[in-house]
């Protein structure tokens, strides 16, 4: 379909859902399912993504998210939450739903966990023996290593009514498993967020707390992972050596389980750089904005790190990292590749480089994909 076919498409389908509330039809009910209520930075803000460009287009829609902290989940994001392992309750829920989306985000993979693959799919299996429509969100597929997951990941596409993946790579991911459906192409639905102008004071205000002043900057994002011990060591040469130049060190934890992994590198800095605490996404938003520099593992740390146009360095560990950064006009290099000697280079690249152009162009066509989540759910929910 054509970009300007589909546009007319979805300027009708707002129209008939505006009509639709104001004849006093039911409110459309849609169901969430992802990686919500566990503390994870990322995540949450991608949940606030879906909400506001969701709301955006269809004002009076009735949300119900599937949360690990439901109360909390309610009250941060305005909405209805319930238990994500209470199945009786979601199978409830789902019976009036007029959607399930399952999104955003890596759900359909087997690396972290084998189970991942086996509860969202459930989940969707679910909304399937409901008659419900399906829609997979702005997802990143993979890796898959096991053969019972591809065979899920292939049937839940086919019963989705829906399927936009983050990536050409997802794409392709899919399309090895056997999968012959339309499948849409957009991007993380965090590529829709705007930094809010008052975050540089916000940053600022952080950073100054923390006793961090305005030298050269550089934020680093860790995760716990199988091979992150034998990084650490190559990671906290690269920046002794960054901050022999003159620049501050930042360590920025997105996940309750980072602070562990920070802390060690930490140790390997003679307890130089700041191990900051960050209370939520509008927080991380707000210091990366501050920065002139990123190096990181975590997804989202580098995303925020672009929608702030901040050059940065991806940590490989998953290939949704190699994915985005190679969007972005950024280098990315492979967790088993990492060497201080290697690093420093690469970095030492990418500051010489003006790459903020090309950054800011790069993120706005990513932006522009990314509301495309958003537009074709609310065509959806109009047929």
């Amino acid at each position: 379909m054509s970009r300007k076919r589909f546009l007319r498409r979805r300027k009708a389908a707002l129209r008939r859902l505006v009509e639709a509330e104001q004849r006093g039809s039911k409110v459309p009910k849609v169901v969430i399912s992802g990686y919500y209520g566990f503390g994870n930075c990322g995540d949450e803000a991608m949940l606030f993504a879906i909400v506001t460009q969701l709301r955006r287009r269809v004002p009076a829609v009735e949300i119900v998210v599937l949360s690990q902290q439901p109360a909390a989940t309610a009250r941060d994001f305005g909405v209805r939450a319930v238990d994500r392992r209470d199945f009786a309750l979601i199978w409830r829920e789902l019976r009036d739903a007029d959607l399930l989306l399952s999104g955003g985000g890596s759900l359909f993979q087997d690396v972290t966990s084998p189970q991942s693959v086996f509860y969202y799919a459930a989940i969707v299996l679910m909304a399937w023996l409901r008659g419900k429509k399906i829609c997979l969100y702005g997802q990143g597929i993979g890796p898959l290593n096991r053969r019972i997951s591809r065979l899920l990941v292939k049937k839940v596409v086919e019963l989705a009514d829906l399927v936009t993946v983050r990536d050409p790579g997802s794409l392709q991911e899919l399309r090895s498993l056997g999968v012959k459906r339309p499948v849409h192409v957009t991007a993380d639905p965090v590529l829709g967020l705007t930094i809010p102008e008052g975050a540089t004071a916000r940053g600022e205000e952080l950073l100054g707390a923390a006793g961090i002043g305005t030298a050269p900057l550089v934020g680093i994002s860790l995760r716990r992972w199988p091979q992150v011990e034998r990084v650490l060591p190559a990671v906290a040469q690269a920046v002794a050596r960054l901050m022999a130049e003159g620049w501050r060190a930042v360590l920025l934890p997105l996940h309750p389980d980072d602070y562990r992994v920070l802390a060690a590198l930490r140790e390997e800095l003679d307890g130089v750089p700041r191990l900051l605490k960050i209370e939520g996404f509008h927080d991380l938003m707000a210091v990366a904005g501050r920065l002139n520099l990123g190096i990181g593992m975590r997804l989202h740390f580098l995303i925020f790190a672009a929608l702030a146009g901040v050059p940065a360095v991806g940590l490989s560990y998953d290939p949704k990292v190699a994915r985005f950064m190679a969007a972005a006009g950024l280098p990315a290099i492979g967790i088993d590749a990492v060497t201080p000697e290697k690093l420093v280079q690469v970095v030492q690249d990418l500051c010489a480089q003006d790459v903020a152009y090309g950054l800011a162009a790069r993120i706005s066509e990513l932006k522009a994909l990314a509301e495309e989540n958003a537009d074709l759910v609310a065509a959806l929910m109009s047929r």
